[in-house]
C-alpha cells in the first residue's frame, strides 16, 4: 500500500472509530485529524471534507465485495452482497444514510447505482436501441429507487435478512412482477409470488 493509501486508510479507520459513539453531524474535520494524530492540512491533502472520507470508505470496501457488476445475471447477487455489507457496518451507514445534500453518502450511493445501472444496460446491449439520454434517465430512475429502498431500510435499523427484498427487487426490475400482473388482468393463471 502506498503512503497516500495508508494515510487514507488511517483517516478512514479513525473516522469509523469516532462514528461508533458519535453522530456524523457532530464530528468535525478537526476532531478526525486529532483522533488520527495528523494535522488538518494532512487531512485536506487526502480528502476534501468528512463526506469524502465516507465515500472513500464505501468505494474502497465495496469494490472487493461486489467488483464491477457487468452482468444482468449477477446484479441481484451483487446487490445482496452490498446490503449485507451495509448491514455488517450498520452503525456507520445508519449514521450517514439520512444526511442529504452535496457530498453526502446518499449522493454517493445514488452515483454508485447510476453507474451500476448504466454498466448493466450497456453490457446487455442497451445502446443498440436506447439513446444515451434514455440510458441516463433509466439509470437515474433505478438509482433513486434503490437508494430510497436502502435509506428506508437504514431508518428501520437494517434488521432482518435482505435476501427476500433483493429477490423481490430482482423480479420487479426484470419486469417479471409486471408480466404476472398483466397475465392476471388478461385472465391468465399466473399468480404473483
Amino acid at each position: 500500500m502506498s503512503t497516500a493509501g495508508f494515510a487514507k486508510y488511517m483517516v478512514a479507520k479513525g473516522t469509523k472509530e469516532l462514528l461508533q459513539t458519535r453522530d456524523f453531524e457532530e464530528i468535525s474535520v478537526g476532531e478526525i485529524a486529532r483522533h488520527c494524530h495528523i494535522s488538518r492540512n494532512t487531512f485536506y491533502y487526502h480528502f476534501k471534507d468528512k463526506y469524502d472520507v465516507i465515500n472513500w470508505i464505501f468505494y474502497s470496501e465495496i469494490t472487493p465485495i461486489i467488483g464491477e457488476s457487468q452482468s444482468m445475471d449477477s446484479w441481484a447477487g451483487d446487490l445482496l452482497a452490498l446490503c449485507r455489507y451495509l448491514q455488517d457496518n450498520r452503525t456507520l451507514y445508519r449514521n450517514v444514510l439520512h444526511i442529504q445534500g452535496q457530498n453526502s453518502f446518499s449522493e454517493c450511493l445514488m452515483d454508485f447505482y447510476v453507474q451500476l445501472t448504466q454498466n448493466l444496460l450497456r453490457n446487455a446491449g442497451g445502446e443498440q436501441f436506447l439513446t444515451p439520454g434514455q440510458i441516463r434517465t433509466i439509470s437515474r430512475f433505478y438509482a433513486f429507487s434503490l437508494t430510497g429502498v436502502n435509506s428506508n431500510w437504514a431508518k428501520n435499523g437494517m434488521e432482518g435478512d435482505p435476501e427476500p427484498v433483493v429477490h423481490m427487487l430482482k423480479d420487479l426490475l426484470s419486469g417479471e412482477i409486471f408480466d404476472k400482473l398483466i397475465a392476471l388482468q388478461q385472465g391468465g393463471n399466473a399468480k404473483p409470488q
